[in-house]
């Protein structure tokens, strides 16, 4: 085996890895994320955590940790998506490059991929079960795991790796619903606590445990809005929620996501584009959303855009802005027809957007209407003629909405009140994929003239 040319200052950072980060890297870990990283030894740790608290940057640590002090480990990172999975990249390299010692015992290194002169590497990878089952890993952390979509694949091909290696297996996520992999494995470590000293549950949250968080802020976004109910509980508090009457269930649309999908900066002049645009009101976000309309029928989301103001005003964009950006992204797309919710925005904002994209139609939302779009967008994914990429707020807000039966029997979506997600990326996509169904290929494309 190949010996590491590293120079230990004592015993006891080769043993805690807190010391030997503290040394080497300047980590100064918090007392949770110090917890878990000298529970290194578990074969199996299950982390219900907070959002922003710091797990993924401690993971990265004690990866750079085991890389370093045990030679030929194979440490894999993985994330839901290609893009998410850059991000424990990133703080690795940025950690490493920046440290002439660590630096000085890299032989290769890539953006998703790191390998020493002491024969261990790391490694940043989606959740793709085709290229898990490449590797022979010692060490297997899943980052987010709640918004996997093929958990059973997913598990299959770790499963034989870990027995054939006796390696430890990291599970990490914000919750996502009472299903799926990090529910069940949650579960699974609850019931081994106290069992098998080799199975840990960590109870990390709320978001304030760490502190760079101020809950007094978290508070204000939930008081303005900025924040709804279920974003609160679920992001901040570390909450299990599980919905009911949703129209759009989760299997239905993690059917239809594509993970190679990226947002694109223009589109091809021989392709097709139809898009929606869901303007924000008292406290969303406008987004605007373009699907590409295929000849077969088949739609494939390629660009998402969100418009936000900073602080307590993140919504109050000017409107002038908005239809100034709508217009940039028109000259770049070849936009066949487009959808804007004119619900609660004026008449002179779709007259502007006219006068610059003239395939503009305004939708007002009355209940028939957001029953045909929502109705439409399920046929559309049901008949698997959508396309979607894996973007977390996109799926959560499909998925969250919710409809009631009135007393006439007739089916009624729930307003986006405090104890329902913000709507805004759902809408926008609806109203692509509404106006897609008009798109007339015999007719000109219209382009504006920004860019």
């Amino acid at each position: 085996m190949h010996e590491s040319k590293f120079e230990w200052k004592t015993l006891l950072e080769v043993v805690d890895p807190v010391v030997w980060l503290e040394a080497h890297t300047g980590f100064k870990p918090f007392p949770f994320q110090r917890k878990l990283i000298r529970d290194y030894r578990c074969r199996l740790r299950v982390v219900r955590k907070a959002r922003q608290i710091g797990i993924t940057t401690a993971i990265a640590q004690e990866a750079i940790w085991k890389a370093y002090t045990r030679p030929g480990r194979l440490i894999l990172i993985v994330s839901p998506s290609g893009r998410q999975s850059d991000k424990p990249m990133r703080i690795i390299r940025s950690i490493v490059d920046n440290n002439r010692e660590l630096a000085g015992h890299i032989i290769n290194e890539n953006n998703h991929e790191l390998t020493l002169d002491n024969g261990s590497s790391i490694l940043a990878l989606p959740n793709n079960p085709d290229r898990l089952r490449n590797y022979s890993a010692t060490d297997v952390y899943l980052d987010e795991a709640a918004h996997f979509l093929n958990d059973e694949p997913v598990m299959a091909a770790i499963r034989p790796m870990l027995i054939a290696t006796g390696g430890s297996f990291t599970i990490i996520s914000t919750p996502f619903g009472e299903r799926g992999l990090f529910w069940d494995q949650y579960n699974v470590a609850l019931g081994q606590m106290g069992v098998d000293p080799l199975v840990k549950a960590y109870e990390m949250y709320p978001s304030w445990i760490s502190p760079l968080i101020r809950k007094a802020d978290i508070e204000e976004q939930l008081e303005t809005g900025e924040l709804t109910e279920f974003d609160y509980k679920q992001e901040y508090l570390g909450e299990f929620i599980e919905q009911t009457d949703t129209y759009l269930p989760l299997e239905l649309i993690t059917s239809c996501v594509d993970n190679s999908l990226t947002n694109l900066e223009c589109g091809g002049v021989s392709k097709l584009y139809a898009g929606g645009v869901d303007f924000a009101k008292r406290r969303d976000e406008t987004v605007i959303v373009l699907v590409e309309v295929e000849r077969d029928g088949m739609l494939t989301v390629q660009y998402i855009e969100s418009l936000q103001g900073s602080g307590k005003n993140r919504a109050m964009i000017d409107y002038s802005d908005q239809v100034g950006r709508i217009g940039q992204i028109g000259e770049a797309f070849p936009i066949r027809r487009f959808e804007a919710d004119e619900t609660g925005v004026g008449t002179s904002v779709l007259e502007d957007l006219r006068s610059i994209m003239p395939q503009t139609q305004g939708i007002t939302f009355t209940e028939q209407m957001k029953l045909d779009l929502a109705s439409g967008l399920r046929t559309l994914l049901e008949q698997k003629r959508l396309k979607i990429p894996n973007d977390k707020k996109l799926i959560m807000q499909m998925n969250g909405l919710h409809y009631r039966v009135s007393k006439t029997g007739n089916m009624v979506f729930e307003s986006p009140e405090k104890d329902k997600l913000h709507d805004d990326y759902l809408w926008a996509l609806a109203l692509a994929c509404h106006a897609a169904r008009g798109v007339d290929r015999s007719k000109p494309i219209f382009r504006t003239g920004f860019l």
